[in-house]
């Protein structure tokens, strides 16, 4: 791959660089993608044994400006990557593949269009991981995954939200969750592997009729070929995980896997391979005592079957 970098200059045999310093605004708020290349910079700094300030010598910006590409507290441009891929030698194919990121991680998703409220910020960062990831792991105690709603039931959970919203926000709200579904069945679809407790299935959301058509919904699914639903009945006794509901994102381009734990307003991303290591570990455990694929489907089935409006 041959880049163009119209805004540095590069001489990789003085080892001389210069990228423009840049005003950073207040209201600059690093996306989720930018955050994992000023990672990987730092990844490639640290084996080199040359601290901030040597390296922002030899790029020939400020060592203020390397803190902040570091910790992506500023913008990261393509050339600012193709700077230090030099600087640190770095392998072509390694080098292209963050520098296509960070190409990407510049264009708009549809979570920045939405409004404000829609999304809390955590979730914002959620969504956007999802946006990438071409795998899922989603284990719910209490509602259905996010992935899998019908709009009627994301109303009804986000209606019952305390403080309580308008109408407006309620529908902005439902807006996003349908967006992120288009994943589910697009033509390059996300893999899902989602285990739910029986309970989850019982709480009829937003009435009878609505959670009908939810279980309906997920029976409908569960045909597709990257939709693995299972359920764990109500008579299983204890489980790996009790109590934690959590999601583990994996990607296609060889990033490490994420694993995220949703709270009421805000979530716990997890990104330590031993943490993610504990988690797919108790996820698989989890599948193991739910139902299969199969009897899965039968008793949500059953469960819609005995609703009546």
């Amino acid at each position: 791959m041959t880049a163009t970098l119209t805004d540095s200059s590069i001489s990789s045999g003085s080892q001389r660089f210069a990228t423009p310093e840049v005003n950073v605004p207040d209201s600059y708020r690093p996306s989720i993608r930018l955050r994992r290349v000023a990672r990987t910079l730092r990844e490639w700094r640290v084996p080199t044994g040359l601290q901030s300030g040597e390296v922002a010598a030899k790029a020939g910006w400020s060592t203020a400006k390397q803190s902040r590409l570091e910790n992506a507290t500023q913008p990261i441009t393509p050339a600012d990557v193709m700077t230090l891929a030099l600087l640190y030698d770095i392998a072509e194919p390694v080098r292209d593949k963050v520098f296509r990121a960070t190409l990407a991680a510049q264009e708009r998703g549809w979570w920045e269009q939405i409004e404000k409220e829609a999304l809390a910020e955590d979730v914002l960062s959620y969504v956007e991981l999802e946006s990438e990831a071409s795998k899922v792991l989603s284990f719910k105690i209490d509602l259905i995954d996010g992935l899998l709603q019908t709009a009627e039931y994301t109303a009804a959970i986000a209606r019952s939200a305390l403080p309580h919203v308008s109408e407006e926000l309620v529908q902005h709200r439902v807006e996003a969750r349908m967006k992120r579904q288009s994943r589910v069945e697009d033509g390059d679809p996300i893999q899902i592997a989602a285990v739910m407790t029986e309970a989850a299935l019982r709480l009829t959301v937003g009435g009878p009729g609505v959670m009908r058509r939810q279980l309906g919904r997920l029976v409908s699914l569960s045909t597709l070929p990257n939709v693995d639903l299972r359920v764990i009945c109500s008579g299983s006794g204890a489980y790996p995980a009790m109590g934690t509901p959590f999601s583990i994102l994996s990607f296609a381009n060889q990033e490490s896997d994420v694993g995220y734990i949703e709270m009421a307003n805000k979530g716990v991303y997890l990104e330590e391979a031993e943490d993610i290591e504990r988690y797919t570990l108790n996820f698989a455990g989890l599948q193991e005592v739910a139902l299969s694929p199969k009897d899965s489907i039968e008793l949500i089935s059953t469960i819609g079957s005995s609703l009546e409006d």
